[in-house]
């Protein structure tokens, strides 16, 4: 989880160190316009949520984690919104599960959704956005039991809100803050641990359910 950690942290500065150049000239409003915005900050796991592979009596062991978003939008001259996100949201815990085996656990989500919206008129340097959508979320267990590496995975189907509250820099750019909701469902994991290999049906109570209120701040870019 690590390598993947640094490899959006990489991309998340090489875009803000672009978008921190903002063009501060007027320029007439095109019918279509692009936006792109990456940030980043902390989720918080709903009450009920599950991201626990080892069922669903040690889900209170997740609290909470950090949270990366990127995100390309078409603009609409109805102020319609158009776009694509990418999310990461990750955590980590350490507990004991039954016969008193120690359980080091790293848990990732990766989120891919196509979204749709509306954004309101910048006629004030104050504008919101709300978007929804419905994707693709990948789930990552790493860790290790007792002694045992294991890798367990599972793949959703997702579900995400986002309202976001920019301030308006220039006409090219902005700085907002972002609340994000996530949910999605999975009760079939892939589980390796010492290089064996099952799949596992989980029952309803301790199906994997990730359930996140995500906060953030971001750089939005026009194009």
């Amino acid at each position: 989880m690590r390598r993947k950690v640094a490899v959006y942290l990489i991309v998340l500065i090489t875009i803000i160190s672009f978008t921190s150049a903002l063009n501060a000239q007027n320029a007439s409003d095109p019918a279509i316009k692009f936006m792109f915005e990456p940030g980043f900050g902390k989720s918080y796991f709903l009450v009920g949520q599950n991201l626990s592979p080892w069922g669903v009596h040690f889900r209170g062991n997740y609290n909470s984690g950090f949270f990366i978003n990127m995100h390309g939008s078409f603009i609409f001259k109805d102020r319609s919104i158009l776009g694509l996100k990418c999310d990461m949201i990750g955590t980590a815990a350490n507990y004991v599960i039954e016969e008193g085996q120690r359980v080091s656990d790293n848990v990732s989500i990766i989120y891919f959704a196509p979204q749709i919206g509306a954004i309101s008129a910048h006629s004030t340097r104050f504008s919101f956005s709300l978007q929804t959508g419905v994707g693709y979320a990948y789930y990552q267990s790493i860790g290790l039991l007792e002694y045992e590496e294991y890798n367990i995975n599972s793949h959703m189907l997702g579900l995400n809100i986002d309202l976001s509250f920019d301030y308006i820099i220039s006409n090219k750019g902005s700085i907002g803050c972002k609340f994000s909701v996530f949910t999605a469902l999975s009760n079939e994991l892939q589980r390796e641990i010492g290089g064996v290999k099952d799949n596992i049906k989980m029952d309803k109570t301790n199906q994997i359910f990730p359930a996140t209120n995500s906060v953030s701040i971001f750089l939005r870019r026009y194009f």
